[in-house]
């Protein structure tokens, strides 16, 4: 599926900026910028287009009416199944970089900038949430919310719970293993799990644990954390994935399978396969793709299983089960489980 190139978007002579700066970030060092401009967002040419910008992707989700929304180094951008759509002002979040994406219960969307906090979007009015408004860090990399509808808000300076009225500020003084938090889930036992650049944590309303404790080993930049409703606990990072039982720790690198060590996303399928996402390294990407474990074997995508590009930076499984992959300045594509199709234009960096 080949479209038409973009007019705006990145180009050869930002790229290595940008990826750069991604690079900074994924290593739990922020950027120290001006609260009100983000030098390193992407400008789009188009409001609206009918292929995905090539920027850089960092995470996407579902909505209820069936839209995709991904978070990109351009602002917040939705695809209702023909056109992209750039909702930077409309959210409140023009010229910024998006890291996060959550939909909750009530149907309200969230969304975790760059410099501006959070923001709430009723799909008429958005409410931001900063430092002003109690929010722990304005640099925002992942959104939650918990089976008791509470907001969970993964900063570069700690974690905030918003309970719909107030926040509540977790640190590493109250037992967070790093203020750096990248990944949040819930376990079936309702403890609330973090995934950190010092390591892996969870909280059950009371304290926090770290699982290097437990686990008899110590965790660096986890970049991604699920649960998969078996009690297992899943995460992983720079160091491969690992599955955590309550009890027992099972570690997966190129070794057992995967397609690569470095794990900075991760999904569980309705069928309850788990698919680890792959950036590769910088500045070839060489071991990107994305692998599938079924649990007891292991799949590899690549651009030689049919993969448009081998850095996936985020993943999603959308109602029909088909998967998404996000890149890093290389667009999107779907697998339906035979083939993949590409919603980005194709060819060289000009």
């Amino acid at each position: 599926m080949l479209l038409k190139p973009t007019s705006g978007g990145i180009t050869s002579g930002n790229l290595l900026v940008l990826i750069l700066s991604f690079m900074l970030m994924s290593s739990g060092h922020a950027l120290v910028q001006e609260p009100t401009k983000d030098p390193y967002f992407t400008p789009i040419g188009a409001k609206s287009t009918s292929y995905m910008p090539r920027v850089i992707i960092r995470n996407m989700i579902e909505d209820r009416a069936g839209h995709i929304w991904f978070a990109t180094f351009g602002g917040p951008i939705r695809y209702d199944g023909k056109d992209f759509t750039n909702f930077g002002e409309e959210v409140g979040l023009a010229k910024l970089r998006i890291f996060a994406l959550m939909e909750d219960r009530a149907g309200t969307l969230w969304f975790g900038s760059v410099l501006a906090g959070a923001t709430r979007f009723d799909g008429k009015t958005a409410t931001q949430f900063t430092e002003k408004e109690g929010l722990v860090n304005n640099t925002v990399a992942w959104i939650f919310e918990d089976r008791d509808s509470k907001i969970w808000i993964g900063t570069e300076g700690g974690v905030s719970r918003y309970d719909g009225k107030s926040m509540t500020n977790f640190t590493t003084k109250d037992g967070l293993v790093s203020n750096s938090v990248y990944a949040i889930t819930q376990d079936t036992a309702g403890r609330m799990w973090f995934g950190t650049q010092g390591g892996v944590c969870f909280y059950d309303g009371k304290t926090f644990s770290n699982l290097a404790d437990q686990a008899g080993r110590s965790f660096q930049n986890v970049r991604s954390i699920v649960a998969d409703g078996s009690e297992n606990v899943w995460f992983g990072g720079q160091e491969g994935a690992f599955r955590w039982d309550g009890k027992t720790l099972t570690t997966f690198t190129s070794k057992e399978g995967l397609q690569s060590d470095f794990v900075g996303s991760m999904i569980v399928d309705q069928a309850g396969n788990i698919w680890f996402g792959h950036p590769g390294g910088f500045p070839s990407f060489e071991g990107g793709g994305a692998t599938r474990y079924d649990g007891k074997s292991f799949k590899q995508f690549t651009q030689k299983e049919g993969l448009p590009f081998n850095n996936v930076y985020g993943m999603l499984e959308d109602k029909d089960g088909k998967i998404w992959f996000a890149s890093a300045g290389e667009g999107a594509c779907r697998y339906d489980g035979k083939t993949f199709t590409n919603f980005s234009e194709t060819g060289p960096w000009k």
